[in-house]
């Protein structure tokens, strides 16, 4: 019987291309990967704008040899970052990996904003109450 066509999820295909990395590359800094991923997702579609050394140049080469698209690997690393009820409705495809991550990002700042104004207008009624005992 032919196995059924799943796609794996962004979370499975991490994780496998993780187990890949550490394998591959121990000398990686796993902490920092966002970051390097970052760089070579725009070095992947602008590679006049960027000059790659040592790990990273090792690193991309393995992405590509394997077949990864670093820019594909950023976003997935950037999805694993949001909100648990975002991520569900990427995995049930109610939206796309792009709009979830732009909608944490939304998110994450409408929190900062509100807490924003009520700091500052927690300091204004402290500033006008010391001025009118």
């Amino acid at each position: 019987m032919k196995d059924q066509d799943v796609q794996k999820s962004f979370v499975e295909k991490l994780e496998s291309l993780r187990t890949l990395l550490k394998g591959r590359l121990p000398k990686l800094d796993v902490c920092h990967l966002k970051e390097t991923i970052g760089k070579l997702a725009h070095y992947h579609y602008n590679r006049k704008d960027y000059f790659l050394l040592g790990v990273e140049k090792d690193l991309y080469a393995l992405l590509v040899e394997n077949g990864y698209n670093p820019f594909t690997v950023y976003r997935w690393l950037l999805l694993e970052r949001i909100p648990e009820d975002i991520r569900f409705q990427v995995k049930k495809r109610k939206i796309s990996q792009k709009k979830a991550v732009s909608e944490a990002f939304k998110r994450k700042h409408e929190g900062f904003q509100e807490l924003n104004q009520s700091i500052r207008a927690y300091g204004l009624s402290l500033a006008a109450f010391t001025m009118h005992p």
